[in-house]
């Protein structure tokens, strides 16, 4: 097997919290061509030193954006401009990366594909982390949702990156949606990536959603069909996975509990974007 550079792009403000298990995790991957870009909007806390700890590449981004808008497609596209790889992988700062998931992505683009998704579990404190992972753990192999984070760089030139003027979950979707409509290759791998969710609770579900809501519009108008099916409560993994509810009542009740807040905080976002459009 070839050994291509790889480069794992990873978006901060203040990131220090979680930072260091998702470098340590990339330190301690099976695959060794690897190169770390940070692309930072100025933090204050300990998140440059930890940068500087374990050596990786570090660039100051701010994108001029709306305030409460998210800015992570831009640091994305903004992190693959300064990539080396052959491959780019972003990934968030409270993501920890299972040892093999490079090395299987890679092998899977030596094979002929062009976007690789890698499937998310979870893990946190308490009972709303506890449902995020029962929820997580649904979507597994449902390509409505989850959606490549791993790419052959010149096929990200050629479809044109993320759109940022998407975000909450639009923005991976949509160049999914591109990838594929261009005839590109696109395929999955076995090893996971571990989503740290720290201490979860309701009002900072509902506020995320709310934030998402607002990006939710323009997705949906963007791409109408595919984003029906994405945004659709009701999914096939639910009841395909209706054994691990049954083992987990108490888990199924808060995600029950959990998703119809996270919904209504949703269609309140979009409401409120389109009235203030």
């Amino acid at each position: 097997m070839k050994y291509p550079l790889v480069s794992i792009i990873i978006p901060t403000k203040n990131s220090g919290l979680f930072l260091e298990q998702t470098l340590k995790s990339i330190k301690k991957q099976s695959y060794n061509d690897i190169e770390t870009i940070i692309v930072d909007g100025k933090s204050t806390d300990n998140t440059l030193s930890l940068a500087k700890k374990y050596h990786v590449n570090v660039y100051s981004y701010i994108p001029q954006v709306p305030k409460g808008t998210f800015d992570a497609p831009h640091k994305r596209n903004y992190g693959v401009k300064k990539a080396k790889g052959k491959y780019v992988y972003y990934v968030d700062a409270d993501m920890e990366l299972t040892k093999d998931v490079v090395q299987e992505a890679v092998a899977k683009g030596e094979a002929g594909y062009d976007a690789i998704t890698v499937s998310e579990d979870s893990f946190g404190e308490g009972i709303w982390a506890q449902a995020k992972n029962l929820e997580r753990r649904c979507y597994w192999g449902d390509a409505t949702i989850e959606a490549p984070r791993f790419f052959r760089k010149s096929v990200w030139e050629k479809v044109g990156g993320l759109d940022e003027s998407l975000g909450g979950g639009g923005d991976d979707w949509d160049l999914f949606q591109k990838v594929v409509k261009a005839g590109y290759k696109a395929g999955r791998i076995k090893a996971l990536v571990l989503h740290n969710e720290g201490k979860l609770n309701l009002y900072k579900l509902a506020r995320k959603r709310f934030m998402y809501g607002r990006d939710t519009a323009r997705y949906l108008l963007k791409r109408p069909l595919e984003g029906s099916k994405s945004y659709f409560p009701i999914r096939k993994g639910f009841i395909k996975n209706w054994k691990m509810f049954v083992k987990r009542p108490k888990d199924t009740i808060a995600f029950i509990t959990m998703r119809t807040i996270e919904y209504c905080a949703g269609f309140s976002g979009i409401i409120y974007s389109l009235i203030t459009k």
